[in-house]
């Protein structure tokens, strides 16, 4: 699954924008978020766990003559189990309309928003505040050219707090669809992080994170699993180098994280033993997940 993302730094004419797919216009998108924080404890006390959430829709209702569409979120990855219902969603004049659980109604996306024009973000729930826009540039998904907004950080900040907000027009929030709605700010001081690492709709793949190489990121570190894959990794701790160890003749998919679930090293190992140099590393606890046949095995690394 590629897709070609290109960043474009120049202002391109309004004709161009609107020539896109709409998520919110059809009933098959689905937006997959990754959320990474601390989790540690006694053995692991910097452990940062991440957790992929499904964002998509099931259903539609017809309410005062208007279609809104049914939201649900999931914590499984085919978006069939434990759906969790997070309100309606409309789009009207390139804008999505969102009626919450609770039948109160806003606007989750202005699309037309222009340079200097701002959005009124709740932050926490607590801080109401107009954030201006910085900038208005495009980026080309799929050839097809989306506009792209890019909000100031808010006044009422701490050091280290970052909100880093970004709208792909017809995709929404690089935080996830609903971010809007319930914005939080996010601290650079420790393993935080919501990030939209997927985007589906009309049977096609758009958006794509680059540092993942997973529409699906779970980490859990040590798992227990019976059908666990036979290898071995040594040393660890270690300084500069592991060794992976593949004690049968199976295709070993290695993928080396930091705290942040962030690729750091991707290969392949088709059997016996193969020295990776992790050398250019800083000291800390990385993640490294092997792959055989679809069966996955998470552990820690310390350097």
């Amino acid at each position: 699954m590629k897709t070609k993302i290109v960043f474009s730094l120049l202002f391109l004419p309004t004709l161009l924008w609107g020539q896109i797919t709409n998520h919110f216009d059809h009933l098959d998108s689905k937006w997959n978020v990754a959320y990474t924080f601390p989790q540690a404890n006694q053995q692991n006390p910097n452990f940062a766990a991440t957790e992929t959430t499904v964002y998509g829709y099931q259903g539609d209702s017809l309410i005062d003559n208007q279609l809104w569409f049914k939201m649900y979120s999931t914590n499984d990855s085919g978006f069939k189990s434990n759906l969790v219902y997070r309100g309606l969603t409309r789009t009207e004049n390139n804008r999505v309309l969102y009626l919450d659980i609770l039948n109160q109604i806003d606007t989750l996306y202005d699309f037309n928003l222009k340079l200097g024009d701002s959005f009124l973000f709740n932050l926490n729930g607590k801080f109401p505040e107009k954030i201006p826009i910085t900038v208005v540039d495009s980026i080309q998904i799929n050839g097809e050219f989306y506009k792209r907004i890019k909000f100031a950080e808010p006044r009422m900040m701490n050091a280290f707090d970052v909100l880093d907000e970004v709208w792909i027009e017809g995709i929404g929030s690089i935080h996830g669809p609903l971010f809007p709605n319930s914005p939080r700010k996010f601290s650079e001081e420790m393993p935080d992080s919501m990030l939209l690492i997927c985007s589906t709709s009309n049977n096609q793949h758009f958006w794509e994170n680059p540092s993942y190489t997973s529409c699906y990121v779970n980490i859990v570190l040590d798992l227990d699993n019976q059908e666990a894959i036979d290898f071995k990794i040594y040393p660890n701790p270690f300084s500069d180098k592991i060794i992976v160890e593949n004690n049968k003749n199976e295709n070993l998919e290695i993928s080396i994280l930091n705290g942040l679930g962030q690729v750091l090293l991707k290969m392949k190992i088709i059997s016996g033993k193969k020295t990776i140099d992790l050398s250019k590393l800083n000291q800390g606890i990385y993640i490294i997940n092997i792959n055989s046949n679809n069966r996955m095995t998470t552990k820690k690394l310390i350097k």
